[in-house]
């Protein structure tokens, strides 16, 4: 669509990449951008070379009409001095300014704007000029996880293209071939947990989170499952992830998440699991006849119970008030189930 849009001399000037962390929106910007820049192809074949110095300064960020913003590490906000300077240069420094500058080498300028979901609204107004009046030949790319959270005056004046999660199978082969993990069975039990994202798949080879995951695993796996002293464990774990109320909630919901892999594996619905977890999960289904409709069911419930414990968590519910009543319900449906039995 890009290569169309370059032969017909119709590339918009401002583009909103909209999909899940992790999944090559900035990437995609700066190939464009690598593309265009290329002194060996011409713009219209939209195909970087890879080899001129135009391309190398682009894969090593240096490129002078290549320009960059994001937000800082920490910040929940991307700050407005990084658009329109700091209050004593105002207007002279940032990025609408550097964007309204004739280019160094190349022919035109090229902006990505990574985060741009968290611009409060004087950073988006600060933007809205440049959007509306860009300079000649000059590209703004804005990545966010999604368009709703993007002003709509800001949204009205971009293109949107909607980036969709990458499948397993690519996330796979991106984490063998990166080098992030070299055993293909654990790549791809983490493709399978990462919902089509390589930036949570790196998150995943944490060994906070592998912990947390078989602390989940060998929990659910007990033959005797025990509502409170589970609720009291994973809340320790939880705890053990820092103090700060955030970090504990994303380790809850990774806790539920992970609870609920668990049962998708013992439905069979999901790929390979690790060895630890997949004597885990052999132990539980040995406790069962392979045609045992009813442990089916229950563990369908238990499944239910862990989207719905994600939901009432990414909704705020306090952590140790949804962990309690999480396992509390684990529990009761377990043996409402073996009472059938």
């Amino acid at each position: 669509m890009f290569r169309r849009a370059v032969q017909r001399d119709r590339l918009a000037h401002g583009f909103l990449l909209v999909g899940p962390p992790g999944i090559g929106k900035q990437k995609f910007a700066q190939l464009v951008a690598q593309c265009l820049f290329c002194t060996q192809r011409t713009p219209d074949q939209l195909d970087a070379c890879g080899e001129c110095p135009s391309c190398k300064q682009v894969v090593a960020g240096t490129h002078p009409d290549l320009l960059v913003v994001e937000r800082p590490e920490g910040k929940q906000e991307l700050p407005i001095e990084l658009l329109i300077g700091p209050p004593e240069r105002r207007g002279r420094e940032g990025l609408c300014h550097d964007l309204s500058l004739r280019p160094m080498t190349a022919s035109r300028r090229v902006a990505i704007i990574d985060d741009a979901h968290t611009m409060n609204d004087a950073s988006a107004n600060a933007l809205l000029k440049t959007l509306e009046e860009p300079p000649a030949g000059a590209i703004l790319f804005l990545t966010a996880p999604e368009s709703e959270s993007i002003l709509p005056t800001i949204r009205s004046r971009c293109q949107p293209i909607l980036f969709s999660p990458l499948s397993p199978e690519d996330i796979t082969e991106l984490l063998i071939d990166q080098g992030m993990e070299t055993d293909r069975t654990q790549a791809a039990a983490i493709a399978a947990l990462c919902e089509g994202s390589l930036e949570t798949a790196a998150q995943l080879q944490s060994p906070e989170l592998r912990a947390i995951r078989s602390s989940v695993y060998r929990q659910l796996a007990q033959s005797d499952f025990d509502s409170l002293g589970a609720s009291k464990h994973f809340q320790s774990t939880i705890e053990e992830q820092g103090k700060d109320p955030a970090t504990q909630r994303k380790a809850a919901i990774w806790l539920v998440r992970f609870a609920a892999d668990f049962y998708r594996r013992l439905l069979g619905v999901t790929g390979q699991s690790l060895a630890d977890e997949a004597a885990s999960i052999t132990a539980v289904r040995n406790r069962f006849s392979p045609d045992d409709l009813v442990a089916f069911d229950r563990w369908g419930l238990m499944l239910d119970r862990c989207l719905e414990a994600e939901t009432q968590l990414l909704e705020s519910m306090p952590v140790p008030l949804c962990l309690d009543a999480f396992c509390h319900d684990l529990g009761r449906i377990g043996r409402g189930a073996l009472h059938l039995l």
